[in-house]
């Protein structure tokens, strides 16, 4: 599982005018490829009587794919490992019988041959091995070898099966606390911002009304104004006319009282209007401080908005892959399997059915990852 991957084949090979009667050949090719594809490969001899079928078992665990993608190819690899030592288990059984009924029949014996092929598809030097009893237990330790190899992958990719489901489970429980956490956040985010515009409404309705008192007591004032200096107007007047009447005395002294109660109640309302003006200025910054609060939750729930939407598009594009590698996992999952039929003259179990004169005879080639 570290990039590249071991592949076993099982060739069934007839040679060119050879009768029913004449001798079958079995070739186990093992060889390494460091392609990280998954697919099945057809390809034909030189010589067009024999057929050879490529399947490849992908074999790749990464640190940083998706914990999902790497369950469904372990499960898948097991499930290949598993038919790959299913079909060398009835071949050492079928070359078995076979050696143990004809063990001195030289011209219908069985031909074992061992091949290491290159990544590139190239065969050199194959070693032909008659059968023979040191031959044939020479086959069966290669074989038993495969075997053994296919077990301990088979046991390694189990373990790094359920490490990936674990791993897979905490992802997931981490991720649905930090959702919900978001989701409270937010919650209360928004129940504080609702609460903040309250108290904004309420501030503004103050100082709207303030301001509406403000207003009054400004055109009071000015009124008051125009009287103190009609009054001041008056009182000259009078002065210059120096009029010896005690009643226009009077009068100057009743206006000079008017004026002096004028003055107090101008005092009074300049007070007044000093401390509404320090009222709606304290309201104005309290009602600035408000809306600054409020911005700084408006850019909190924002942030939020953006961490439960990327969140969100996270968890959408893990599905969408989960869903694209099973789509791709069941396509490339049906492959063509060989029958097995009873021969008539031997009454045991073939790998293939006879070849046609026209067609040649399949090879199936097993991948170990």
């Amino acid at each position: 599982m570290n990039g590249t991957r071991n592949w076993c084949t099982l060739v069934d090979v007839h040679p060119e005018g050879q009768t029913a009667a004449g001798r079958r050949t079995f070739a186990m090719v093992s060889g390494r490829s460091t392609s990280h594809s998954l697919a099945s490969e057809l390809v034909k001899s030189n010589d067009g009587h024999e057929e050879i079928i490529k399947v490849y078992l992908k074999g790749r665990a990464g640190d940083k794919m998706i914990h999902e993608k790497n369950i469904n190819q372990l499960k898948s690899e097991v499930q290949y490992i598993q038919e790959a030592r299913n079909c060398l288990q009835k071949l050492r059984e079928d070359i078995s019988s076979k050696l143990d009924r004809d063990p001195g029949d030289s011209l219908q014996g069985q031909e074992i041959q061992v091949v290491l092929e290159k990544p590139n598809g190239l065969n050199p030097s194959p070693t032909t091995l008659y059968s023979s009893p040191p031959e044939v237990s020479k086959a069966d330790t290669y074989i038993n070898e495969d075997v053994e190899s296919l077990r301990k992958t088979v046991r390694d990719l189990l373990v790094k099966l359920q490490e990936a489901e674990r791993q897979h489970q905490s992802d997931r429980v981490a991720f649905e606390v930090t959702l919900s956490q978001c989701q409270r956040e937010a919650e209360q985010s928004r129940v504080a911002l609702q609460r903040a515009e309250d108290r904004v409404q309420q501030k503004e309705a103050e100082a709207g009304e303030l301001q509406k008192r403000l207003l009054g007591v400004q055109e009071e004032h000015q009124a008051l104004l125009v009287k103190v200096r009609e009054g001041e107007t008056a009182l000259e007047e009078l002065q210059i006319k120096n009029t010896d009447c005690q009643t226009e005395r009077e009068k100057a002294a009743n206006l000079e009282k008017e004026v002096a109660g004028l003055r107090e109640k101008i005092h009074h309302l300049d007070d007044m209007l000093k401390s509404q003006q320090r009222k709606v200025r304290q309201m104005i910054e309290q009602l600035q401080n408000s809306k600054a609060v409020v911005q700084s939750k408006d850019s909190t729930i924002q942030e939020l908005k953006e961490k439960i939407a990327y969140l969100e598009a996270e968890n959408l594009e893990m599905h969408d892959r989960m869903e694209h590698l099973i789509e791709k996992q069941v396509s490339h999952g049906n492959f063509s399997t060989q029958t097995w039929a009873k021969t008539e003259s031997l009454g045991s179990m073939r790998i293939s059915k006879p070849p046609s004169p026209n067609k040649p005879m399949p090879l199936i080639r097993v991948v170990e990852t």
